[in-house]
Order: C-alpha cells, then sequence, then structure tokens
C-alpha cells in the first residue's frame, strides 16, 4: 500500500485511529480475530470433513471479506485439488480490495506453485515465497506482468472465476444482479464481524438471505463477537433478526471461542 501509484484520492484511509467509520471506511485493512475463528473452524473441519464438502460447494461468496483470510483458506484448496468454482468477494472500500485483497489472492495462488512452475513464472530464482527470506530476499512478490498474466492463466486452467464487488449490501437487489448466481450452485457464504451495529446487522442479514433463497442448496458460516459494547450488535440479535426472515442460524461448537471477549460461529441454513 505503501507503493500505491497514487491514483485513487486516499488509499489509505482508514488507517488512523479509528476502526470503522460509517458510510466511509468498514475496517477491511485490518484482520479481525473473528475472521480467523472462521478460518481455524475451516481447517478443523477438513479434510475428509467439511472442507471436502468443497467438491459439492460451485460458489464461496465472503461478505465484508477485507483481507479474506477464510476465503483464501478455501481459494488454496480449490487450486490445489483443480476445482473450477465461483468466488465472490466484497468489501465496502474498493481500496481495500485492490490493494488488500486481491494481493492476498495473488500471494495465495504463488505458495502453490511447484518448483518447476515456480521458475516458468519468478524466473531461476524461484518462489520468493519458498525461500525462507533473507537480507536481500524478504519473500516479496512482484506483481510484474508476467507474475499477473500467470495469475489469470490459473484461473482458466482451474476453471476458477472471481467476481470483486465494492460498496453497500443495500439495495439487495442491485448486490444479486451483481453477483454471479443460478438455482443449481450450491453457494456457501462466509461473513466476520460483520453484525457489530444494529444497522449492519439488518442489512447483513437481509443480504445473506436474499442470497441464500436463490439458490436450491446454501448455507452460511458467519463469525462474530457475542456482544459489541458501544455500538449495539450481538449475536443473539443475530439470530433473532434470521428467524425473522425465515432462516435458523445454530451456534457451533469450537474450542477457543471463550478466550478473551466471547466469540461465536453461526451455521445459517434457510428453514
Amino acid at each position: 500500500m505503501a507503493e500505491d501509484d497514487g491514483s485513487s484520492p486516499n488509499p489509505l484511509t482508514g488507517l488512523d485511529d479509528s476502526d470503522v467509520q460509517t458510510n466511509i471506511y468498514e475496517g477491511g485493512y485490518k484482520t479481525w480475530e473473528c475472521s480467523l475463528d472462521l478460518a481455524r473452524y475451516l481447517l478443523d473441519r477438513g479434510p475428509r470433513k467439511d472442507l471436502d464438502d468443497l467438491v459439492r460447494v460451485n460458489h464461496v461468496i465472503e461478505m465484508g471479506c477485507g483481507t479474506a483470510i477464510p476465503s483464501l483458506l478455501l481459494f488454496q484448496y480449490a487450486l490445489k485439488n483443480g476445482l473450477g468454482m465461483y468466488f465472490t468477494l466484497t468489501d465496502y472500500n474498493a481500496d481495500v480490495l485492490r490493494l488488500v485483497t486481491l494481493p492476498n489472492l495473488v500471494l495465495t495462488w504463488a505458495s502453490t506453485l511447484d518448483e518447476q512452475r515456480s521458475k516458468e513464472v519468478f524466473g531461476e530464482a524461484g518462489n520468493p515465497l519458498a525461500s525462507g527470506g533473507g537480507e536481500e530476499d524478504n519473500g516479496d512478490v512482484y506483481l510484474t506482468p508476467e507474475v499477473l498474466d500467470a495469475f489469470k492463466a490459473q484461473f482458466k486452467a482451474t476453471g476458477l472465476t472471481l467476481t470483486l464487488l465494492s460498496g453497500s449490501w443495500l439495495p439487495t437487489t442491485t448486490l444479486k444482479s451483481l453477483i454471479p448466481s443460478s438455482p443449481e450452485l450450491n453457494t456457501l457464504i462466509l461473513a466476520s464481524e460483520t453484525i457489530y451495529s444494529p444497522g449492519s446487522l439488518v442489512a447483513f442479514t437481509d443480504a445473506m438471505v436474499e442470497l441464500m433463497q436463490r439458490v436450491k442448496s446454501g448455507k452460511a458460516l458467519v463469525a462474530a463477537k457475542r456482544h459489541y459494547f458501544g455500538v449495539g450488535g450481538s449475536v443473539d440479535e443475530f439470530r433473532e433478526e434470521c428467524g425473522k426472515k425465515g432462516c435458523v442460524a445454530y451456534e457451533m461448537e469450537f474450542e477457543g471461542l471463550e478466550k478473551g471477549v466471547r466469540r461465536a460461529i453461526c451455521e445459517v441454513q434457510m428453514c
């Protein structure tokens, strides 16, 4: 981000003392602890468990993705197993998608390359992510035209489709029109820290339900703090809002969520 070309009026908006600035910045530059909870939950459930269900999942949607840690785990799994899938990542800020989300996807792809392919992409020096990093090589991956071309070629070879969307989740009719879908797409929705206030909770739940209603098979995994002190959102209110909209949110058992500020992971399905 420090080397950004300045094409954005203020590419570092949000990197100050505020975690969130309503209608300006929604915290996407930070990796929030609940996103790590969700990634650990997905990793703990596989292989031979939930991750193997990706053979049947056609579409992964992460709402409010930011650094997109949970999606990166599933993206890596799809690359390693040659699974042609749709990935849709949304964040309020376009700069977050451009400066954080997409570079993280490139780094994840680079980490999956074998030695021969690494030399084809990065030259005889090979993959900088595999070198361990020294005084002259800190593991940086420079996004040269050759690297980006190879990254895009991998999508074609694997049958992956990536959609990046910035902006609000409302109105849901606009959001739905921008996200690829068909009734046959088995959809998994991921979200972390998206219910921190009553307004955000309702908007997120509306969008999540609309996305699940248009497919035959879909579920959501939502990680959040049990209560957001000072701003009003909570897991109990989220579960209540889900019930109002014809779906049910179950709290999943997972070790470690009781430490510090209590947190939860909810699996949501239509009734």
